[in-house]
């Protein structure tokens, strides 16, 4: 939707489009990037970078498919931004009509996964001369001083003079370069913590320095491999041996496994901050406090028969992560399968059984708020299928679904920290 005016905005705030218009210009303030006292921010909080270049994504953002799978596999490992090359410059360095619009159409897709943006201003392709690179500079700063949701990457012959112009045009975007920008670039780690946003190209800071500094990678299958082992989480790797003693004696002759034994949270890891946002308490995992963002399994999952039980209070709002990556939106990277206390209302994409927000269930199977619920959800390549208390919510073919298609397919399992209570037992899995 194009910005609204201000003027309209007060004057029918009471109206849909005027609603959606704010909601627009929430979403500008909370993902736009700035500097405050030498650190960055989006929005309000501070923002580390952990990117990975994939020059051609501007050029290939038309392939939605393609588009979303390359944000999609960036995610996965742990990266919270993507670097692309700027696209479309004439021969006399004027960017093209479309820019802007076409920018702003990225942003909606790479912000809607909650991911950040950086926009290398020269790919490696670009003329070196001096005064091809500042005009360009100018014209591409001129056409998106508006673009406060990207950072903005300048190196190459005459980087700081070509800084100054852009800044010029545009003294509120965020930059990125080897001299003259608010990010110093640079091509080693540093050994303590500096005084100035540092980006390091190329290469992850040590453990000790990764909450403080930023960092690009190349779009290579080892910087992904990298990536993945440095900011895992200690308990992936911790060792677990899955207490199978309370499965049924079919269950384990057909080759499952238990997830929970009732009593630990052994095998799993919280992904926030909170470390405590999830407990065990009579023989279930319950939410327990905001901050833990979700609980997940210790390794990743493709194709799996999924058993558990869960139960939650009237109009609360929970979910199952499914195929979940490591950073950004789960339900739009991976899936979340909606679970809410909603037992007898109206099915929507939201309602209890449905894949959060693209695909509803075929009938709201959900018990009376309180009580436990039986849930099964088989995925096996591009086929789902999932039953609650016995019945049918979901039978689809991810590929024969545009939205789900370039999503993951192989992710962890996550229980979502949704400020609302809600407890899971019996949890258990056949790998497929």
């Amino acid at each position: 939707m194009k910005a609204v005016p201000r003027l309209l905005m007060l004057t029918c705030c009471a109206c849909a489009v005027a609603i959606s218009a704010c909601a627009d210009i929430g979403d500008e303030i909370k993902n736009a990037f700035r500097i405050s006292d030498n650190t960055l921010l989006q929005g309000k909080l501070p923002f580390v970078v952990n990117a990975i270049e994939v020059p051609t994504l501007m050029r290939n953002a038309e392939k939605m498919p393609e588009f979303a799978a390359a944000l999609a596999a960036i995610a996965d490992v742990g990266a919270d931004v993507v670097c692309f090359d700027l696209a479309g410059f004439s021969a006399d360095g004027k960017p093209a009509p479309d820019t802007a619009a076409k920018i702003d159409k990225m942003l909606e897709q790479i912000n809607w996964r909650r991911l950040g943006a950086m926009c290398k201003v020269f790919g490696a392709d670009a003329p070196k001369d001096a005064a091809y690179r500042e005009a360009a500079a100018k014209a591409a700063a001129a056409a998106l001083k508006n673009a406060k949701r990207v950072i903005f990457w300048i190196d190459g012959p005459e980087a700081e003079r070509v800084v100054k112009t852009f800044r010029q045009e545009a003294p509120e975007l965020v930059i990125a370069a080897e001299k003259g920008g608010d990010i110093d670039v640079v091509t080693q780690p540093p050994t303590a913590k500096p005084a100035k946003p540092v980006l390091v190209a190329g290469a992850i800071p040590t453990p000790e320095l990764r909450g403080s500094v930023h960092f690009v990678l190349p779009d290579k299958k080892e910087s992904y491999s990298a990536l993945d082992a440095a900011v895992a989480d200690p308990g992936e790797s911790k060792p677990w041996t899955p207490d199978n003693s309370k499965l049924s004696e079919q269950e384990r002759a057909e080759g499952f496994v238990s997830l929970f034994d009732g009593k630990t949270l052994d095998g799993w890891w919280i992904l926030g901050e909170n470390k405590n946002g999830f407990k065990v308490k009579d023989g279930a995992i319950e939410w327990a406090a905001l901050g833990g963002k979700g609980l997940y399994t210790r390794d990743r999952y493709d194709n799996f028969v999924l058993r558990l039980e869960w139960k939650i209070n009237k109009k609360g709002n929970s979910g199952l992560y499914l195929r979940a990556p490591r950073a950004g939106r789960q339900s739009k990277i991976g899936m979340e399968f909606q679970l809410q206390g909603d037992s007898g209302t109206p099915i929507t994409d939201q309602t209890t059984g449905a894949v959060y927000d693209v695909v509803p269930p075929l009938v709201n199977a959900c018990k009376p708020e309180g009580e436990w619920n039986s849930l099964e959800i088989t995925l096996n390549g591009p086929n789902m299928k999932a039953s609650l208390n016995g019945e049918v919510v979901q039978d689809l073919n991810l590929d024969q679904n545009d939205e789900l298609r370039p999503r993951l397919r192989r992710g962890f399992i996550g229980l979502q920290d949704h400020a609302c209570y809600v407890a899971f037992r019996n949890i258990r899995i056949k790998k497929l």
